[in-house]
């Protein structure tokens, strides 16, 4: 309800651009893994290439929406999940409430090797990655940002595995937050040597919003996502980050009106 609340003026729009699975296109790059950049570079829907690939399905790419909707699910789940470090029980739930379907940790724990399997540079790098915190209590980010992890010290293994994976997760999610901060200073610039009007007001995580006049709509859109996508060495040659934009009155996107245009 708060986004519907945010409305342009007379005129104007709310653009809003978000990175698209930027975390793993971050990993991708950082990993060294060309299996995981290729997927990228196939330029087809990002999920249905990962089940493709990691369970050689018997159709084209096109099709596994359609006719394995489960594997595509599966893999969608440890591509995320594995940035936080979940294991089995853990995709097993997620996999179950977003099919509806059981899935269990024994399927689970067999789509993870899976995957490792058809990634193995990333899986390498993870494991890297996660010594490394837990022997040194901090990590750096590929912008040079130090985060501390001083409780990898603690007796506790519950404490000390959520600051390893705390780390991990830094290390993907700072570097594709880092890229989306200097799209935005530099899209600053441009507006301002370009004596634009449209206004940017906020960054929400991968996202970059502003206010934009109808007329500077199209070219606001199109030089910010040429600035966000230029190689600031997390880069995939011949397959920049991903931009969404989505345009509209407010920053629902006209979810609010529908939702209570009866009592407005």
């Amino acid at each position: 309800t708060v986004k519907g609340c945010i409305k342009a003026a007379e005129g104007n729009k709310i653009v809003a651009m978000d990175l698209t699975t930027a975390e793993v296109y971050v990993a991708a790059v950082l990993a060294k893994d060309l299996a995981l950049m290729d997927v990228f570079k196939s330029g087809g829907n990002f999920h249905s290439t990962i089940a493709h690939k990691v369970f050689q399905l018997p159709c084209e790419v096109e099709e596994v929406a359609e006719l394995y909707s489960d594997r595509r699910q599966a893999a969608k789940a440890v591509t995320f999940g594995i940035m936080y470090g979940a294991g089995p029980a853990k995709i097993s739930e997620q996999v179950t409430k977003d099919s509806g379907k059981y899935f269990s940790p024994k399927e689970a724990s067999e789509v993870i090797k899976d995957y490792f399997d058809a990634f193995h540079g990333l899986k390498s790098w993870i494991e890297d990655r996660q010594e490394f915190i837990a022997q040194n209590g901090f990590v750096y980010s590929f912008f040079g940002r130090k985060r501390r992890l001083k409780n990898v010290e603690s007796t506790d293994k519950g404490i000390k595995s959520h600051s390893i994976r705390s780390g991990l997760n830094f290390l993907v999610q700072s570097a594709a937050s880092d890229v989306n901060l200097l799209g935005a200073i530099d899209m600053q610039s441009f507006i301002q040597k370009n004596s634009m009007e449209a206004r940017i007001f906020a960054l929400v995580h991968d996202s970059i919003l502003a206010e934009v006049p109808e007329d500077e709509v199209e070219f606001y859109s199109e030089n910010l996502q040429r600035l966000i996508q230029q190689d600031r060495g997390i880069y995939i040659p011949g397959a920049p980050i991903g931009c969404d934009f989505e345009i509209g009155e407010d920053y629902s996107m006209g979810k609010f009106e529908k939702l209570y245009g009866d009592i407005l």
